[in-house]
């Protein structure tokens, strides 16, 4: 069979960029051993790519014109993991407003545009920028007052940023989980033991190591990656002194950097 693997484009891989590329690696280096003919291609250069359809699609993309060009191959009867639906779905105000939508556990949030005026009064909270992905540190910031909260809406106006959500800062252990739709493979780990893109996670102090299911914690990622429509997942949750378990970050195709070839493998097959 034909597969390409497309390679996530840099701006989206912020202190990543070596782990993002280093799981696609993984995943192709299978499908070959797997005997599939295996196109390796970065992101930007998909539109050159021949007209030939491939059998399979397996995408880090996050482009526009990558989604545009993935959706035309769908709708020609090409599997593509992550689907361009799920990704997008992935967009920080998207993902917000379908997880509180379907119920999933998540922090009481609020999406709104930054020329509007707001008012909150769940400190410490989050300011998260709602359009896109967050690419730099300035994207994600802790807020500790209103003060903060409206010079820091300022501040996103100014870099052109229209929508924003708050969010309720939660107290607990912050637990990252990865997974891969329909395979026995979920991870987690707790983030004070692994690498960090802004070092945002020190906000959540001394790992306590609260008891919580694990069936739950599998339970709640699988269905919010579910809603979403993604297939392979990273997801971001806080456990609290009860167990009580919320998402408070999903991604489309995270790094798998802490286990990388357990995830490759169930990809490789899905």
């Amino acid at each position: 069979m034909n597969m390409i693997c497309v390679y996530r484009a840099s701006r989206f891989s912020p202190n990543m960029e070596k782990h993002d590329a280093a799981i696609m690696n993984a995943v192709s280096d299978r499908l070959l051993l797997m005997g599939h003919h295996v196109c390796r291609i970065q992101e930007e250069k998909l539109p050159d790519m021949d007209s030939n359809l491939p059998d399979k699609v397996y995408t880090m993309g996050r482009l526009e014109n990558t989604l545009n060009l993935l959706q035309e191959l769908e709708m020609q009867g090409v599997e593509v993991l992550n689907s361009s639906i799920g990704v997008r779905n992935c967009e920080r105000k998207r993902f917000t407003q379908i997880l509180m939508d379907e119920d999933v556990p998540f922090p009481t949030s609020r999406v709104f545009t930054t020329s509007d005026s707001i008012s909150w009064d769940l400190f410490p909270c989050w300011l998260k920028k709602g359009e896109g992905y967050a690419t730099v540190a300035e994207d994600v910031v802790y807020i500790q007052n209103e003060q903060e909260l409206q010079n820091n809406i300022a501040l996103m106006k100014c870099r052109g940023i229209q929508t924003a959500i708050v969010s309720q800062h939660l107290e607990g252990d912050l637990v990252k989980c990865y997974g891969v739709k329909d395979s026995p493979f979920f991870y987690w780990y707790y983030a004070s033991d692994g690498h960090s893109k802004f070092g945002l996670e020190k906000m959540n102090g001394k790992q306590h190591g609260y008891d919580f299911s694990e069936s739950q914690l599998k339970a709640i990622c699988h269905h919010a990656a579910s809603v979403l429509g993604i297939d392979i997942y990273g997801v971001d949750c806080v456990v609290d002194k009860n167990g009580t378990i919320r998402i408070i970050d999903i991604n489309d195709w995270p790094s798998f950097s802490c286990c990388k070839d357990q995830a490759a493998e169930m990809i490789a097959n899905s």
